[in-house]
């Protein structure tokens, strides 16, 4: 009797600590952190000239493409008309030019020059295009005009050093973590992941692990892991800078990595 109670509570105990061991499993690890974007840029000329027009404001959402502010272009506008018209009269005698080699009535030398004549004024028109398109500052991607440095009149310098605007984009939202390197084998890519900011601790927001460092630092025994919000989520609330907790759930073993 004495021996089967005892067997009795062996069993006992190692289901009990397996079952504890599965629950600690359970428990997600936890970590501070900041939300980030990896798309945040000072906005700069890419030509000489004077601010002739500024189209947006600080807090101005734009897309990708969209017209920041224009400098005095009259001067590029007549030049990419010049260039044009240059090009149609080089394209027509190049046309001619062929046509009557075609009939062999033109030495290949004299359709060579016709042809170079045309391939040059093309060339020309294409960078007349592509200069008074620099006259026009756009946003390299869809976000927020966080700063407006540009003020009308203004000289800018090609290639200077001189910020105009200020973009971030409000998406996707990432938190960078610092995970010891005992518990990595916890940590995958698209591994579940929560956020909950310190402003409102009842709200919380799914997020994946994007991705995990292949290095260790020595220095603290972590490896950088990156966990992205999900989209959509948190609109007017969650914001670049938000502060509070993160939470990853212990998945399989580490998974492939990839790069942020």
């Amino acid at each position: 009797m004495k021996r089967q109670t005892a067997v009795f509570v062996i069993i006992f105990l190692i289901v009990s600590f397996k079952l504890y061991a599965e629950s600690q499993n359970d428990r997600p690890l936890q970590f501070r952190a900041a939300l980030i974007v990896e798309n945040d840029v000072e906005v700069k000329s890419r030509l000489t000239g004077v601010i002739e027009k500024i189209f947006v404001q600080r807090g101005s959402h734009v897309n990708i493409d969209y017209p920041l502010a224009q400098l005095k272009n009259d001067d590029l506008a007549l030049e990419v008309q010049k260039a044009l018209a240059t090009k149609k009269e080089t394209e027509a005698e190049f046309q001619r030019a062929k046509s009557l080699q075609d009939q062999q009535l033109l030495s290949q030398s004299d359709f060579d020059s016709k042809k170079l004549a045309y391939e040059k004024a093309s060339a020309d028109a294409d960078l007349a295009k592509v200069n008074y398109e620099k006259s026009i500052i756009k946003a390299p991607f869809s976000g927020v005009v966080v700063e407006r440095y540009a003020k009308i009149g203004q000289r800018v310098v090609e290639d200077d050093n001189i910020s105009l605007f200020r973009i971030t984009a409000m998406e996707p939202l990432l938190a960078r973590l610092f995970v010891p390197e005992e518990q990595l084998n916890g940590v995958s890519i698209g591994g579940k992941a929560e956020f909950v900011a310190n402003l409102d601790t009842t709200r919380r927001f799914s997020a994946k692990v994007k991705w995990i460092s292949d290095v260790i630092d020595a220095a603290s025994g972590t490896a950088a892991v990156l966990v992205e919000i999900a989209p959509g989520q948190g609109k007017g609330f969650l914001k670049p800078g938000l502060s509070g907790l993160v939470y990853l759930w212990p998945t399989s073993p580490l998974a492939a990595k990839t790069s942020p």
